[in-house]
């Protein structure tokens, strides 16, 4: 939780104060939209203790570049002293990183509405990973390379059931020993779920970049469907191998107008599905709060999580092949 005298520091940064800040989330809490009346926009606190600035920056160059190249993105706004990035000393020595951007234009998926929740809408988001995916061939990052195993996820000892860090290591492993190349690998999202994005005139407005990392391409696309089948209960086994079919083959015919990957990759998919449950539970257990974490639906997500972890069971019954062969046409 970001304090009281942060909060009214920041907003004075950028002509505004703290009456004009409301939470709006992050996984912190640490993102404010900030409205006085005249002016909206989004404000993002981050404390040295979690993050590091070199992440912020690229963070920062990345969506830049993908603006600059034509991509709906909500653009970083400066401060009053023309910042991008504003850095504010705190009374413990601790720093205080903070950005702010556009609020975006437009509004969620209603995923219970099928005039949003639908196959023109996976087709667009597709194309917009697709894009994505395309222009990260050519980005250089002024920085450094943020890499998918860099993140203390990976290298710090995390507290879960040794059936769980066995599987992990296992799943790392396999990982591993995946090749590199443009084509295959670069700089993605890593978290284009629905709740990242709004729907504004037959367009897609993306507006939080700050899980980016290297890493392969179809990991991105594995990630999305992740997501999107969570809109799906776990007790319509069917309906859940239907909905994968109907928008994977949406998506990817999104996807292939703006990038195209080897079809061999899609293959590893439902590898990569079991791998994102995996780090999501790992995720959640080393960084969700005591007070979360004792949030009885919270508690109940886990718990399940745990037990299909250890048991083996697949995060779902794809037929792959059957998209392989449709995007291979």
């Amino acid at each position: 939780m970001i304090d009281e005298k942060l909060l009214s520091l920041g907003a004075s940064r950028y002509g505004m104060q703290k009456s004009d800040l409301k939470l709006v989330g992050g996984f912190s809490d640490n993102v404010f939209e900030c409205d006085n009346g005249r002016d909206s926009f989004i404000l993002k606190f981050y404390l040295s203790s979690t993050y590091e600035k070199s992440a912020i920056e690229l963070e920062l160059d990345w969506i830049l570049y993908l603006h600059q190249s034509g991509m709906k993105v909500t653009a970083p706004i400066a401060s009053s002293h023309g910042n991008l990035l504003e850095v504010v000393e705190m009374s413990n020595k601790e720093q205080c990183w903070i950005i702010a951007f556009e609020k975006a234009k437009g509004k969620f998926v209603n995923v219970s509405d099928k005039r949003d929740w639908n196959t023109n809408t996976f087709y667009l988001w597709g194309k917009t990973l697709g894009k994505i995916h395309s222009l990260s061939k050519q980005f250089e990052p002024k920085t450094y390379k943020r890499s998918w195993n860099s993140e203390s996820l990976f290298l710090e000892e995390n507290d879960v059931s040794e059936e769980i860090k066995c599987k992990w290591n296992k799943y790392i492993n396999e990982l591993e020993k995946l090749p590199k190349d443009e084509n295959s690998y670069g700089m993605i999202h890593h978290d284009l779920h629905h709740k990242n994005f709004y729907l504004y005139e037959q367009d897609i407005i993306l507006f939080d970049f700050g899980d980016f990392v290297y890493h392969w391409f179809v990991y991105d696309i594995a990630i999305v469907l992740y997501h999107a089948l969570q809109t799906v209960s776990d007790d319509n086994v069917r309906e859940r191998e239907d909905f994968a079919i109907v928008f994977l083959r949406s998506f990817l015919n999104g996807y292939t107008r703006e990038n195209r990957l080897d079809p061999q990759w899609l293959l590893k998919i439902p590898f990569l599905l079991t791998f994102r449950q995996i780090y999501s539970y790992m995720y959640f257990s080393k960084y969700l709060s005591e007070e979360q974490r004792n949030n009885g639906k919270t508690r109940e997500i886990l718990n399940n999580m745990k037990a299909k972890i250890e048991s083996d069971i697949s995060f779902i019954d794809l037929q792959i092949d059957r998209i392989v062969e449709d995007y291979s046409c």
